[in-house]
């Protein structure tokens, strides 16, 4: 988990990098072309971190979602859940599933007893197809 958090820094660097970049050849080097490949750089490293995600295992997005209904969650879990690209059909669809019923992650905490039962049954299949898989 922890290589994933670094690669995503690595990568949103790599864009402020490739902007400052970008700004700094504008105004100091006027004719170097040479330094606008930075910002092609940046764009190349978001396509090819977009297409080399790999999804979350079913195991991995139960414990997610376990977490965020407990209210056991700090930093960037919330927006990292809220934006994830699963690929995998039924994992999307689950996961899709535990927004709509929820709503907002961050107030999963408050949410009444049968959304939450709602909840705890996606995170059952969830877990179900960690062990089939």
């Amino acid at each position: 988990m922890q290589t994933i958090k670094t690669a995503k820094l690595l990568v949103g660097l790599s864009c402020l990098v490739s902007i400052v970049a970008l700004l700094l050849a504008v105004i100091l080097y006027p004719r170097a072309n040479w330094l606008f490949a930075f910002p092609l750089i940046g764009i190349a490293l978001l396509i090819l971190s977009a297409l080399l995600a790999k999804d979350p295992t079913p195991r991995a997005l139960a414990d997610d979602i376990e977490r965020l209904l407990a209210g056991d969650y700090g930093g960037w879990e919330v927006d990292d859940f809220e934006h994830q690209r699963i690929r995998e059909p039924q994992l999307r669809e689950l996961w899709r599933k535990s927004m709509e019923i929820g709503g907002l992650p961050e107030e999963w905490v408050r949410l009444d007893e049968e959304r939450r039962n709602q909840l705890r049954e996606i995170i059952r299949k969830l877990r179900a197809m960690g062990e089939a898989g």
